[in-house]
């Protein structure tokens, strides 16, 4: 991989060294130009390119199922991932006294929707973390006969921990449950085949790892449980023959777009299609394998300037985030000097947060852990004074 190349479909990087993909990434330049492409479009033509603009759409979810490993019928746009999960937890056939498990360390949009349940005499159990780590044990001893759904992120936002997908996957598929993952915080960074791993909902969005638009997102759905199902939602273009639009027949499609309940936003569909197409140009081995070594570099730099890490290191627990903190200074403190230096890091969880992407360098990391150590160098010697 050239990174000199592909820094410059990040125009960001003449501005400020982004450590926060985990939170909102910059735009390559490639999305935003398609994003805007279209606007001046609709601008200038009006629908008079509509057709092009649908064939733009299947080209992007084309693009995003070969990331993620999947069928292009198995995927289907959203608003947010928040949207993805309230589709996957409004849809599965719930009983009166059914169950669902989350975990402690889950981001909102993977709590609310399943609380949200109550109404329907569905419990949502809470696992506890431990050390920041979630025990596939814990899963296991939660479960039990009337355990119908367990839902948890690829990678946990606050620290990073990257939960077993295949492990809590096979559990799910021995005990008769559904498997939801919010997959915001690892698509885009690590890979994955959603056609060998043994989940069945996944949800996410393209403004972190897919430096995407806001404002838009993506659930998969794995085929063989779409006639379980009970869409919650429908719309018009949740049916076949959708523009038919005076021949009233509620047939679902037999696909993942039954879940499009009505008009798609395509300047972002297109925009998402241009940045997918990216990180697949630069491979999604190559990109995992460098954010997992910027997080290294990252993690002997703070060692060295006596930070704590927070994230766990231990071998597939690991992914593109960094949590550290520090006993004398507070991390609202190394964020906003930083942040001075136009070094993007946000505080999680009473900890630094970074998160590097593939188009960072090592150098960028070296730069933001000196700015770091002597924020906690001039911190300490006030505290000592």
């Amino acid at each position: 991989m050239d990174i000199t190349s592909v820094r410059q479909e990040l125009p960001a990087v003449e501005n400020l060294i982004h450590l926060n993909h985990a939170g909102v990434s910059p735009m390559s330049r490639r999305c935003a130009e398609a994003v805007k492409a279209h606007t001046d479009d609709v601008l200038h033509n009006g629908t008079r390119h509509s057709a092009q603009w649908r064939r733009g759409v299947e080209r992007s979810r084309q693009r995003l199922a070969r990331l993620m490993g999947a069928d292009p019928a198995e995927i289907a746009f959203t608003k947010n991932t928040t949207h993805g999960i309230i589709i996957a937890a409004n849809s599965i056939p719930w009983r009166d006294g059914d169950n669902v498990i989350i975990t402690d360390l889950e981001f909102p949009a993977n709590v609310y929707p399943w609380l949200s349940l109550e109404r329907r005499g569905v419990e949502t159990r809470i696992v506890k973390h431990r050390d920041g780590r979630i025990l596939v044990d814990d899963v296991r001893e939660a479960i039990d006969a009337r355990t119908r759904a367990v839902a948890v992120s690829w990678v946990e936002f606050s620290n990073g921990f990257r939960n077993n997908m295949h492990a809590l996957g096979e559990l799910c598929r021995e005990r008769g449950a559904y498997f939801v993952v919010d997959a915001i915080q690892g698509l885009g960074a690590l890979q994955i085949g959603v056609a060998d791993a043994p989940l069945d909902f996944l949800a996410g969005a393209a403004h972190k790892w897919l430096l995407g638009p806001t404002g838009f997102g993506y659930l998969y759905c794995r085929t063989a449980i779409l006639d379980e199902l009970v869409p919650a939602m429908v719309g018009w273009r949740s049916v076949v023959d959708a523009d038919e639009y005076l021949d009233y027949k509620l047939e679902l499609r037999p696909d993942a777009g039954r879940f499009e309940e009505g008009g798609c936003n395509y300047a972002s569909a297109l925009g998402l299609g241009e940045a997918v197409g990216l990180l697949l140009e630069v491979g999604p081995t190559e990109i995992e394998r460098r954010v997992l070594r910027l997080t290294d570099v990252l993690i002997e730099e703070l060692l060295r300037a006596g930070f704590e890490i927070r994230s766990s290191r231990a071998s597939g627990e690991r992914s593109a985030i960094v949590s550290a903190g520090h006993s004398q200074v507070a991390p609202e403190v190394v964020v906003a000097a930083l942040v001075r230096e136009n070094m993007i890091a946000v505080v999680r969880d009473g900890a630094v947060r970074l998160s590097p992407h593939f188009y960072n360098t090592e150098e960028e990391m070296h730069q933001v852990v000196a700015v770091m150590r002597a924020t906690c160098s001039v911190g300490a010697r006030a505290a000592a004074s």
